[in-house]
Parts: structure tokens; sequence; C-alpha cells
């Protein structure tokens, strides 16, 4: 038998499906919201523990930072004070490379013929040559040093401002205190969803109901003219 069209069987056959799997899907979002509502008890307290464990986390990386940034200008300034040493032994190499050429200079004598020195004189003028040679490898050494001490202290001052700014952190996430009404919405948001899966739950359930229903009339509207037939032949 048709109702508005459509046989009354499958139109109840098919809302009852419709129903049914609009209960299971309910049942499975209230599984999930009543999960969701075991473990947001006490998730303030969590909350506020987490946060009070990055807090102090941050400020221990803060007085690691400080230490840090003072070691690094420590060890700036042992730069710039070897950088001064090496200065002041490539001065003192430069004075004896020229008296060691002086000295080489005054023996280079001839007497009566006889040159008595020029042993003397070569040994002297290859410390010459190599005292020359240190006095480079000081200039450099020296360049070297004061190239290093600059960037250590420009590294010194990126640590100090690495620091500053955990430190701004630390102090925002103590200052945080929204976490109750974070905590708040998430609860809010579990009831109102829980509402709306009742509200679906209820629907579903009156389509399931009305479908097995329609499928009992049909049912009945079948059975009847066959039962009156059976009697009228009997």
């Amino acid at each position: 038998m048709e109702w508005l069209g459509v046989d009354r069987r499958r139109l109840g056959t098919g809302m009852l499906v419709f129903g049914v799997v609009g209960l299971v899907l309910a049942g499975v979002v209230a599984a999930g919201l009543l999960a969701g509502g075991i473990a947001a008890r006490k998730l303030d307290d969590r909350l506020v523990a987490s946060q009070n464990l990055i807090a102090a986390s941050l400020t221990r990386l803060t007085l690691t930072t400080d230490s840090l940034a003072t070691s690094v200008d420590d060890a700036s300034t042992t730069l710039g004070t070897s950088r001064d040493g090496v200065v002041h032994a490539r001065d003192v190499l430069t004075e004896l490379a020229s008296a060691t050429d002086e000295l080489a200079s005054a023996l280079d004598v001839s007497i009566v013929g006889n040159r008595p020195f020029d042993a003397t004189v070569a040994r002297l003028h290859d410390v010459s040559a190599r005292v020359r040679a240190f006095e480079d490898d000081a200039t450099k050494l020296a360049a070297n040093l004061d190239t290093n001490a600059g960037d250590v202290s420009q590294m010194a001052a990126a640590i100090r401002q690495m620091r500053s700014q955990v430190a701004d952190l630390a102090g925002a996430v103590v200052s945080f205190d929204q976490t109750g009404d974070l905590v708040g919405l998430i609860v809010g948001g579990i009831v109102l969803g829980a509402l709306l899966t009742a509200w679906i739950a209820v629907a579903a359930g009156a389509m399931a109901w009305a479908g097995w229903r329609l499928r009992r009339i049909a049912s009945a509207a079948d059975t009847g003219p066959a039962s009156e037939a059976t009697s009228r032949g009997a």
C-alpha cells in the first residue's frame, strides 16, 4: 500500500534504518563526550601545574643564559688580553730583530784581511730572519684574536637579548590567568554537545519508532484484505 505516492513498507524501512543509524551515531558521540568530561575533571589543576612547571623551567633557563652571557663576556675579555699580550710580544720581536741586524752589521768587520766573525754574523742574520717570521706570525695572531674578541662580544650581546626575551616569556606564562576560563569553555562545549546529542537521539528515536509503526500499519493493511478474501472463500 502507498502513502503520498511512496510504498509504506519501504518508507517505514527507510525511516527505521535512518533512526537506528542516528541512535548509533548519537551513542558514539555521547561516549566521546563522556570520555571528554572525564578527562576534563581537574583539568584546571593540571593546567596550573603545567603552567608553573613551564614558568620554573623558563626561569632556570633565564639564569643559565645569564651565566652563559657572563662566561662569554669573560672569554671576550680574555681574548682581548691575549691580543694585547701578542701585540707586545710582536713589538719586542721587532726590536729584537732590529738589534740582531745591528749587531750583525757591527760584527761584519775585516781585521788584517780576515773576517773573524763571519760565522757569527751569518747566525745573527739567520736569527734575525726567524725573529721577523715570528713577528709576522704574531701580527696575524693579534689580528685573529681581535676579530674573535669582537665576535664573542657580539655573541654575548645576542645571548643577553635572548635572556631578556626568555624572561619576558616566563613573566607572560606566570601572569596568564585565563586557565579557568578555558576550562569553563571546554565544559560548556561538552554540555552543549551533550544537549545536541540528546536532541539528535530523541529525533532519531522518534524517526525509528515512526518507521516501525509505519511498517506495522503497512503489514496490517496488506494482511487485512488477504484475510477477508480467505473468509469469503470459506
